[in-house]
């Protein structure tokens, strides 16, 4: 009987193990469940504060462009602006398009100048030539 009961002592210490090891494993289940909430808590708190702050900046931009556009043209035009500047004014690209004026002059090509002008309009090479 005493063979058993060391047999049983010695499986009793691998019984306490597995036990240890599987509330250990499980804490770690435990720990990364939370974790994984919490980032994804994280996430979808961090797109809707982003959307709620479009939202904000959406309408704060209607409000503006409503007062714009209430504004009489004597006054707008005192400001710099016109009623179809209002829309760039208040979406911000407007100083976008202060900072390219004046625009650059097109490029141009003088045709009085140029072999067709003086007579080379021929294709034909040396042999025939306009008048």
């Amino acid at each position: 009987m005493s063979d058993w009961r060391n047999e049983r002592s010695d499986v009793q210490f691998y019984v306490e193990q597995a036990q240890e090891a599987r509330a250990e494993a499980m804490a770690r289940v435990g720990y990364l469940a939370v974790a994984t909430v919490g980032r994804a808590v994280g996430a979808v708190a961090g797109r809707a504060r982003g959307a709620l702050g479009a939202l904000t900046a959406w309408r704060d931009r209607q409000v503006a462009l409503r007062q714009l556009l209430s504004l009489d043209d004597r006054l707008l035009r005192d400001i710099g602006l016109t009623r179809a500047d209002a829309w760039v004014a208040v979406d911000g690209t407007l100083g976008n398009r202060a900072q390219d004026w004046p625009p650059e002059p097109a490029a141009y090509f003088d045709i009085a100048l140029s072999n067709y002008a003086a007579g080379g309009c021929n294709d034909n090479g040396e042999g025939r030539r306009a008048a």
